[in-house]
């Protein structure tokens, strides 16, 4: 008594590598490499301009809106360069020892990471996390 099931597994799988055989290997094209796109950082979606850059977005489009934040950028660089130029004047040393007494909130005569980080967020910074208040503090 033959085995028939041994007889059809045989001739299927004959077949089945005649039909790899006779199948033409298809090129693989690579994969296209571009940059990785950078992950938006969640935190900035919500903040205090964010109704106004949505609106301008919607208005102006994308291209014109990132010409208007190009500029708004520089505006703002221009005007911290100003304020730091000022620090060597008298205002701008009282305008400074004022900021940091303020700060300094346990009068130590130091700012401590604690009281870098509630400046921070006064400031406007809120969303900063702890990782990113150290670094700005062990570069202090």
């Amino acid at each position: 008594m033959t085995n028939d099931y041994t007889d059809v597994t045989a001739t299927t799988s004959e077949q089945s590598s005649k039909l790899i055989m006779d199948i033409p290997p298809t090129p693989v094209a690579p994969k296209n490499k571009s940059a990785p796109k950078k992950k938006a950082n969640a935190a900035h979606k919500e903040g205090v301009f964010s109704p106004i850059v949505m609106a301008a977005g919607t208005l102006l489009g994308p291209d014109q809106l990132n010409k208007v934040r190009a500029k708004a950028i520089t505006l703002h660089s221009d005007l911290i360069k100003s304020f730091v130029g000022t620090s060597d004047s008298a205002i701008g040393q009282t305008v400074l020892q004022q900021l940091f007494k303020y700060v300094d909130a346990d009068n130590s005569g130091f700012i401590d990471k604690e009281e870098l980080s509630v400046a921070l967020s006064l400031l406007g910074f809120r969303w900063l996390k702890e990782k990113q208040v150290n670094g700005i503090f062990d570069r202090a």
